[in-house]
């Protein structure tokens, strides 16, 4: 097998495996992948197919790469990764694979048609992230004190958010930004609804319960490792952005708690 990989190595470009070589560094970024794994599978990866005078730098949202191209030619690569969720099956075979490489048991051909296969793997489907949202917020409804009846009104909520940020969001033409305060305005307008309905105790707790899938806790978990880990620039990047999402939905929420002030004539009280 090894002989076969050093083979393929040779019969390969040096151009083609630093683009194999970046690919894999873009695809665990862009899947939630943590920047270090990113940074060392590019490194073993260079070393393995013999690819000289690699180099990367990387960030939260982005990669730098430069490797010496045919002894002459100085090459530099520059890669925008958007802040992205994070895809954990992905992510694992994204490892698997680059533990494949750094093992000698992978190469550039191989690699392309893996990463292909990785990228078009298949994840949870619409239904089950539809479901997971509704009882996540129904747990996270009760771990805030919620009684069953507002556990349900959650559930319900919890539904209607991933209904909309599903079906709904992607046939709008919004930033990132507008679409997480309109899916914090619509869950608290579910809510009040559901409040006035009868279903529910407690407005505070339901609401709170809903609008848990959308807290940026991986964004900001992340970013106190990367400041451990003395990595500023990206633990800026991330923390910005899980204070820009928490700002966000306070901003939905509010906006739609006054929209349901104004149209019942009600004090927001009144609706509990």
């Amino acid at each position: 097998m090894r002989e076969a990989v050093r083979q393929s190595i040779a019969e390969c470009s040096q151009m083609e495996r630093f683009n194999l070589i970046t690919r894999l560094g873009n695809d665990i970024l862009v899947n939630g992948g943590e920047i270090f794994r990113a940074n060392e599978a590019m490194q073993y990866a260079a070393a393995v197919f013999r690819l000289e005078g690699f180099n990367a730098f990387v960030i939260a949202n982005g990669i730098f790469s430069t490797a010496v191209i045919d002894g002459r030619i100085y090459s530099t690569r520059i890669c925008y990764v958007p802040l992205a969720p994070t895809v954990l099956c992905r992510v694992d075979e994204l490892n698997h694979l680059a533990r494949r490489i750094a093992a000698g048991r992978c190469g550039p051909f191989e690699m392309r048609s893996e990463l292909e296969r990785i990228e078009k793997m298949d994840v949870s489907g619409s239904r089950m992230k539809v479901l997971a949202s509704g009882l996540g917020s129904g747990s996270f409804c009760y771990l805030f004190g919620g009684s069953f009846f507002d556990m349900g009104a959650a559930f319900l909520a919890g539904l209607v958010l991933y209904l909309f940020l599903i079906y709904v969001a992607p046939w709008i033409s919004v930033s990132r930004i507008m679409r997480n305060i309109l899916a914090s305005a619509v869950v608290g307008l579910t809510c009040c609804l559901l409040l006035a309905a009868g279903i529910g105790d407690s407005l505070d707790r339901v609401m709170i319960g809903a609008v848990f899938p959308l807290a940026p806790g991986i964004p900001l978990t992340n970013s106190v490792r990367n400041f451990l880990e003395n990595d500023y620039l990206s633990g800026l990047i991330r923390l910005a952005d899980a204070f820009l999402t928490a700002g966000c939905i306070a901003i939905g929420v509010g906006t739609a708690l006054q929209l349901w002030a104004v149209a019942t004539g009600t004090a927001i009280g009144g609706v509990v």
